[in-house]
């Protein structure tokens, strides 16, 4: 068998927004953590993503002193993935052509899942750019629920409350609603002067963009502190909205009636705290499920996963978790080298 300090496995995190890229070794040491622009491939195409996505790889190699071909095996968390079966097929294609020793692709929610709750039984809940849950049962039966895209769906999740933020000025604006703490936040924060300036903003500054308008999430965040009525109250939709996503998962799997399930989170908007997580609570209260922080973040969950899914027996060593999570601790993920 080889030494496992030279075996090497890699996770990828995808997103709305940024992609995240790490390598470790066979006892979960961490050889290096880069972050690149979003690999969506509805919003950079297929090849454009692909792309993107071999440029973080290479790079983060080249910060570990490895080539891609010591890469024993990889996850790919990538957003979107699954939902149109000709792209992932040639998503998986392209990436077969430069990672050749192992690797399998998902959809993101699965890095969120593997790191939240570290590829155990359970259900992860996603609000970042975009909302989705995941979940798995003992059985390894697997099911997912919301994810729709933000035309579609994406309830709860950043880009929701960015467009709420848009909708709670406009409103107030033109006095279809009383003038409330967001109202002089969004006002100050972007600079606006004349109200219809919104328009010219939101066009020609975020440019419609996705990433962009979920930024302006930062803004609900900022009003709900000052308890804006109108922004507490968006984030107790945010909570309903994912206790629809968990009661979905549940009603699709099968746990055992005496244990509880733990729902996991993972994605920006949960950086809200108890905004979301106390009605939430309220919300799942009769479903005998328990909320608990996130064992690893994604990125991490999916180097996890990837020892797990290389092994013959589907499992992984303890000392390695036990190892990322003292290095989570100590701060080894807090500042990713960013690659343009």
């Amino acid at each position: 068998m080889r030494d496992s300090s030279k075996t090497m496995y890699l996770g990828v995190d995808g997103g709305g927004t940024k992609t995240e890229y790490l390598l470790i070794n066979g006892r979960g040491t961490i050889a290096a953590h880069v972050k690149t622009e979003t690999s969506h491939h509805l919003q950079r195409g297929v090849v454009g993503a692909v792309s993107i996505i071999r440029n973080g790889i290479e790079q983060a190699c080249r910060s570990a002193s490895v080539t891609i071909n010591d890469i024993d095996y990889a996850f790919l968390g990538l957003p979107g993935f699954g939902e149109s079966l000709r792209d992932a097929a040639q998503l998986e294609e392209l990436i077969s052509d430069f990672l050749t020793s192992g690797f399998r692709c998902g959809n993101d929610v699965e890095a969120g899942w593997a790191g939240s709750l570290a590829c155990k039984p359970g259900i992860n809940l996603v609000c970042g750019t975009g909302a989705i849950g995941y979940g798995k049962d003992k059985s390894g039966t697997a099911a997912r629920s919301s994810g729709w895209g933000h035309f579609c769906g994406d309830e709860g999740s950043a880009f929701w409350l960015g467009k709420k933020v848009i909708e709670l000025f406009s409103k107030q604006a033109d006095y279809r609603m009383e003038k409330t703490a967001i109202y002089e936040i969004v006002r100050t924060t972007l600079g606006i002067k004349r109200e219809f300036d919104l328009i010219d903003y939101v066009h020609n500054e975020l440019k419609l963009e996705r990433d962009k308008i979920a930024k302006l999430a930062l803004i609900m965040f900022d009003a709900a502190q000052q308890c804006d009525r109108h922004a507490l109250k968006a984030y107790k939709q945010v909570a309903y909205e994912c206790s629809l996503t968990v009661k979905s998962i549940l009603s699709q799997l099968r746990f055992e009636s005496e244990d509880e399930v733990v729902v996991s989170y993972s994605g920006g908007v949960f950086k809200s705290g108890d905004l979301v997580l106390e009605p939430l609570r309220a919300y799942l209260e009769e479903d005998h499920v328990v909320l608990r922080k996130p064992v690893l973040d994604p990125v991490t969950g999916a180097a996890l996963y990837a020892v797990l899914l290389s092994s013959p027996d589907h499992v992984y060593p303890v000392e390695v978790l036990e190892a990322l999570q003292e290095q989570r601790r100590q701060g080894f993920l807090d500042h990713p080298q960013w690659v343009q």
